[in-house]
Protein backbone atom coordinates (compact mmCIF):
# COMPACT_ATOMS: atom_id res chain seq x y z
CA UNK A 1 0.00 0.00 0.00
CA UNK A 2 1.55 3.08 -1.13
CA UNK A 3 1.97 5.70 1.13
CA UNK A 4 1.70 9.59 0.40
CA UNK A 5 3.75 10.47 3.47
CA UNK A 6 7.75 10.82 3.49
CA UNK A 7 9.31 10.72 6.54
CA UNK A 8 12.60 13.22 6.17
CA UNK A 9 14.86 14.57 9.10
CA UNK A 10 16.91 17.31 6.46
CA UNK A 11 13.83 18.51 4.32
CA UNK A 12 11.29 21.08 6.63
CA UNK A 13 7.81 19.50 6.79
CA UNK A 14 5.38 20.47 4.38
CA UNK A 15 1.71 19.69 3.99
CA UNK A 16 0.83 19.08 0.08
CA UNK A 17 -2.33 16.83 0.85
CA UNK A 18 -3.14 14.74 -1.07
CA UNK A 19 -0.10 14.20 -3.28
CA UNK A 20 2.67 14.54 -1.07
CA UNK A 21 3.42 15.00 3.08
CA UNK A 22 6.74 15.82 4.58
CA UNK A 23 6.74 14.97 7.97
CA UNK A 24 9.83 14.42 10.72
CA UNK A 25 10.69 11.10 11.65
CA UNK A 26 9.58 11.23 15.17
CA UNK A 27 7.01 12.71 17.06
CA UNK A 28 7.52 15.71 19.19
CA UNK A 29 6.01 16.18 22.75
CA UNK A 30 3.68 18.64 21.27
CA UNK A 31 1.66 15.91 19.18
CA UNK A 32 -0.03 14.48 21.66
CA UNK A 33 -1.55 17.99 21.92
CA UNK A 34 -2.23 19.39 18.61
CA UNK A 35 -2.69 16.43 16.53
CA UNK A 36 -5.69 17.02 13.72
CA UNK A 37 -7.52 15.18 11.21
CA UNK A 38 -5.96 16.45 7.00
CA UNK A 39 -8.12 15.77 4.36
CA UNK A 40 -11.89 16.26 2.63
CA UNK A 41 -13.73 13.94 0.36
CA UNK A 42 -11.96 14.49 -2.93
CA UNK A 43 -10.88 11.96 -5.80
CA UNK A 44 -7.17 11.10 -6.36
CA UNK A 45 -5.53 9.81 -9.20
CA UNK A 46 -3.71 6.76 -7.67
CA UNK A 47 -7.05 4.95 -8.04
CA UNK A 48 -7.96 5.61 -4.15
CA UNK A 49 -10.92 7.42 -3.25
CA UNK A 50 -11.70 9.39 -0.07
CA UNK A 51 -14.94 8.74 2.22
CA UNK A 52 -16.17 11.09 4.50
CA UNK A 53 -12.49 12.23 5.37
CA UNK A 54 -11.03 8.36 4.79
CA UNK A 55 -9.34 7.29 2.41
CA UNK A 56 -10.06 3.74 0.97
CA UNK A 57 -7.15 1.88 -0.04
CA UNK A 58 -8.38 -1.90 -1.19
CA UNK A 59 -9.71 -3.04 2.08
CA UNK A 60 -8.69 -0.49 4.45
CA UNK A 61 -9.61 2.66 5.35
CA UNK A 62 -7.96 5.45 6.96
CA UNK A 63 -6.97 8.84 7.47
CA UNK A 64 -4.16 11.12 7.94
CA UNK A 65 -3.38 13.03 11.26
CA UNK A 66 -1.17 15.99 11.49
CA UNK A 67 0.63 17.72 14.59
CA UNK A 68 -0.37 21.22 13.56
CA UNK A 69 3.27 22.73 15.20
CA UNK A 70 5.87 20.52 14.46
CA UNK A 71 4.47 18.63 11.29
CA UNK A 72 4.34 15.03 12.38
CA UNK A 73 2.18 13.15 10.40
CA UNK A 74 0.45 9.52 10.88
CA UNK A 75 -1.72 7.14 9.04
CA UNK A 76 -4.72 6.05 11.20
CA UNK A 77 -6.31 2.69 10.13
CA UNK A 78 -9.80 1.56 10.55
CA UNK A 79 -10.70 -2.18 9.64
CA UNK A 80 -10.85 -3.57 6.37
CA UNK A 81 -13.92 -1.83 4.60
CA UNK A 82 -16.96 -4.28 4.92
CA UNK A 83 -18.05 -3.21 1.15
CA UNK A 84 -14.78 -4.07 -0.05
CA UNK A 85 -14.24 -7.49 1.86
CA UNK A 86 -18.11 -8.59 0.23
CA UNK A 87 -16.79 -7.31 -3.01
CA UNK A 88 -13.78 -9.58 -2.97
CA UNK A 89 -15.84 -12.31 -1.62
CA UNK A 90 -18.51 -12.37 -4.61
CA UNK A 91 -15.52 -11.96 -7.34
CA UNK A 92 -13.85 -15.51 -5.47
CA UNK A 93 -17.51 -16.73 -5.55
CA UNK A 94 -18.00 -16.32 -9.32
CA UNK A 95 -14.38 -17.11 -10.24
CA UNK A 96 -14.70 -20.48 -8.52
CA UNK A 97 -18.12 -21.24 -10.24
CA UNK A 98 -16.59 -20.76 -13.70
CA UNK A 99 -13.64 -22.57 -12.80
CA UNK A 100 -16.44 -25.73 -11.72
CA UNK A 101 -14.88 -26.28 -8.75
CA UNK A 102 -17.64 -25.01 -6.39
CA UNK A 103 -17.58 -25.05 -2.44
CA UNK A 104 -18.85 -28.17 -1.76
CA UNK A 105 -18.05 -31.35 -1.17
CA UNK A 106 -18.35 -32.57 -4.88
CA UNK A 107 -15.59 -31.02 -7.15
CA UNK A 108 -17.40 -32.01 -10.55
CA UNK A 109 -21.10 -30.44 -11.35
CA UNK A 110 -23.35 -30.04 -13.96
CA UNK A 111 -24.00 -26.99 -16.01
CA UNK A 112 -27.35 -26.18 -14.50
CA UNK A 113 -25.61 -26.92 -10.72
CA UNK A 114 -22.92 -23.86 -11.95
CA UNK A 115 -25.77 -21.20 -13.38
CA UNK A 116 -27.54 -21.74 -10.11
CA UNK A 117 -23.88 -20.66 -8.31
CA UNK A 118 -23.14 -18.14 -10.64
CA UNK A 119 -26.82 -16.94 -10.44
CA UNK A 120 -26.78 -17.07 -6.44
CA UNK A 121 -23.27 -15.37 -6.45
CA UNK A 122 -24.49 -12.39 -8.88
CA UNK A 123 -27.45 -11.83 -6.49
CA UNK A 124 -30.19 -13.15 -9.06
CA UNK A 125 -32.80 -15.46 -8.51
CA UNK A 126 -32.01 -18.37 -10.89
CA UNK A 127 -34.92 -19.50 -13.54
CA UNK A 128 -36.69 -22.56 -12.49
CA UNK A 129 -35.15 -24.59 -15.68
CA UNK A 130 -31.71 -24.11 -13.99
CA UNK A 131 -33.26 -24.94 -10.36
CA UNK A 132 -31.31 -28.34 -9.46
CA UNK A 133 -33.44 -31.07 -7.33
CA UNK A 134 -30.79 -32.57 -4.36
CA UNK A 135 -31.36 -34.43 -1.58
CA UNK A 136 -31.63 -32.22 1.20
CA UNK A 137 -27.87 -31.97 2.84
CA UNK A 138 -28.77 -32.41 6.23
CA UNK A 139 -30.37 -35.58 7.57
CA UNK A 140 -33.62 -35.67 10.33
CA UNK A 141 -32.05 -35.75 14.16
CA UNK A 142 -33.72 -39.14 15.70
CA UNK A 143 -35.68 -39.39 18.45
CA UNK A 144 -33.61 -40.48 21.30
CA UNK A 145 -35.26 -43.08 23.54
CA UNK A 146 -35.19 -42.44 27.11
CA UNK A 147 -32.67 -44.48 29.32
CA UNK A 148 -34.22 -47.33 31.28
CA UNK A 149 -34.39 -46.29 34.69
CA UNK A 150 -32.43 -48.61 37.63
CA UNK A 151 -35.30 -48.81 39.88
Amino acid sequence: MDSIIEYRDDRAATNDYPRRIVSPTTPSACCMDHMERIGRPAFDGNWRFFYKGCTVDGNWRFFYKRCMVCGYTVRCFYAPSLMAILETARQIRLTLAEMNLGTGKRKRRTRAEIEQEIAAALGRVPRPSQQVNQPHPLMPLRRRRPAPSPA
